[in-house]
C-alpha cells in the first residue's frame, strides 16, 4: 500500500500554531490523526500523545479508561513546557497564564481517528469529526462517532483531565483495502466539506483532486482553494492509503509531511527575516498597483470628521477586502523582486503584514473615492 500524508495550519498562522497531528509507523502498520479542539488549552501536546501511543502500540485503544496515563504523562509534559519558557525568558504573562491554568485544572480536548493493518484487513476506532472517508471511486463511506446530519463547532472528543469525561464514545470500525478503494483519514476541514459535497452528490470530484495531489506545495493550494469554496479555515490534516501489489507500507517521501521539520524550517526563515529590510520589501507594494478606478485616502486622526463626511458619500470602506487587496498587490512586488522566494517566507511576512496593517487601522481613518 502507497501512503500520502499533508498537514497545514490556519491561513495567516503559522506551523508552530497547528493543533493537528499524525503519525504512521510502518513497524506496527498504524496510522492515526488527532485535532486538539481550538477551545482547551495546550492540545497540541495532547493530540501528539494520542497519535503516538497508538501508533507505537500494535493493540492500545483508546477509551475513557486506556487514556488515563496519558492524562498524567499530558500533566507532566505541560509543567516541562512551562520550565522551558522560564528558561529561554518566555513573556512573564505567558508563563503566569499557562500556570494559572494548570492550577485551575484547565485541560485539552482532541478528536481521533486511527486505524492499524493486518494484511490489507483493516480495524480501528474514531471519535469525532476526524473521520476515515473509504472510497472505492463512485461512493464515499464515512466514518465517525457522530451522530448527526452534520457536522458542528462540538464534536466528540478525548479530555486531557482524567476527572473530566469528554464527550462521546469512540465507535470501532474496520473494513478491507483491495481492487480500487482508497482510505482517507482526515480532520475536521475535510471532513465536513467533503461530507457536505457527498449529500450534494459531487464529492468525486474532489476525491478525484485529493488522489492527484504529489506534493506539499499543492496540498497548500488545494486548501486555500477549498477555503475560497467554503471549506472553513482551519488547520487540516490528509492521509491517503491506496491499495498495490502488497501489503507492505510504502510511505512516498516527497508526499509526505514532518510537522517537526516544518516548524523548524519556519523558525529558520523567522530569524533569517529578522535580519532583513522588511519595510524595503513593503515598500515595493506601490499604491498604483490598486484596483483600476480605485484610489486610498490615508488620513490623520485630525481630520477623521472630513473623512466620516465623504465616507457618506462614497463607497463604504471595507476593511477586510483592504487586507486581501493589499496582500495580493504586495505577494506581487515581492515575487517580482525576489523571484525565487518561497511561500513559506512569503506567509511569514504576510503575518507581520497582516498585523500592521492592524495597527494602521487603529491609528488612520481609510476612505475609498
Amino acid at each position: 500500500m502507497r501512503i500520502k500524508a499533508f498537514i497545514t495550519h490556519k491561513k495567516a498562522e503559522l506551523f508552530s500554531d497547528c493543533q493537528d497531528r499524525f503519525r504512521v509507523n510502518e513497524d506496527t502498520k498504524s496510522i492515526a490523526v488527532s485535532d486538539g479542539m481550538s477551545q482547551s488549552w495546550q492540545q497540541k501536546i495532547w493530540a501528539n500523545l494520542l497519535v503516538e501511543t497508538y501508533t507505537e502500540s500494535k493493540d492500545w485503544t483508546p477509551n475513557s479508561d486506556s487514556i488515563k496515563p496519558l492524562c498524567s504523562q499530558w500533566r507532566e509534559d505541560v509543567v516541562n513546557l512551562i520550565q522551558q519558557l522560564k528558561e529561554t525568558g518566555a513573556p512573564e504573562n505567558i508563563i503566569y497564564r499557562n500556570e494559572r491554568n494548570l492550577a485551575e485544572g484547565k485541560s485539552a480536548g482532541a478528536t481521533f481517528v486511527g486505524i492499524r493493518f493486518n494484511g490489507n484487513e483493516w480495524s480501528g476506532s474514531v471519535l469525532g469529526d476526524s473521520c476515515l472517508i473509504e472510497w472505492d471511486g463512485k461512493d464515499a463511506a464515512i466514518f465517525t462517532s457522530q451522530e448527526v446530519e452534520a457536522f458542528d463547532s462540538h464534536p466528540d472528543y478525548f479530555d486531557s483531565n482524567p476527572l473530566n469525561d469528554g464527550k462521546g464514545a469512540p465507535k470501532e470500525i474496520q473494513g478491507i483495502l483491495s481492487g480500487s478503494n482508497v482510505l482517507f483519514l482526515v480532520s475536521d476541514p475535510f471532513s465536513d466539506f467533503l461530507f457536505e459535497h457527498n449529500k450534494q452528490g459531487d464529492v468525486a470530484v474532489y476525491m478525484q483532486k485529493l488522489l492527484e495531489l504529489s506534493s506539499h506545495e499543492e496540498f497548500e493550494t488545494l486548501v486555500d482553494e477549498w477555503r475560497k469554496a467554503g471549506m472553513h479555515n482551519d488547520d487540516t490534516t490528509l492521509v491517503i492509503i491506496e491499495p498495490d501489489d502488497s501489503d507492505e507500507f510504502l510511505i512516498e517521501i516527497n508526499k509526505y509531511d514532518d510537522i517537526n521539520k516544518l516548524i523548524d524550517e519556519e523558525k529558520k526563515l523567522i530569524e533569517e527575516n529578522k535580519k532583513e529590510d522588511v519595510v524595503e520589501l513593503v515598500s515595493t507594494s506601490a499604491p498604483n498597483e490598486l484596483t483600476e478606478g480605485e484610489t486610498i485616502d490615508v488620513v490623520g486622526k485630525d481630520e477623521k470628521q472630513k473623512t466620516i463626511a465623504a465616507e457618506q458619500k462614497e463607497s463604504p470602506f471595507n476593511e477586510d477586502v483592504f487586507r486581501a487587496d493589499f496582500l495580493t498587490e504586495y505577494k506581487k512586488a515581492l515575487q517580482k523582486k525576489h523571484p525565487n522566494i518561497g511561500e513559506l517566507k512569503f506567509k511569514w511576512t504576510q503575518k507581520a503584514i497582516i498585523d500592521a496593517i492592524s495597527v494602521i487601522f487603529k491609528k488612520y481613518s481609510i476612505s475609498i473615492k
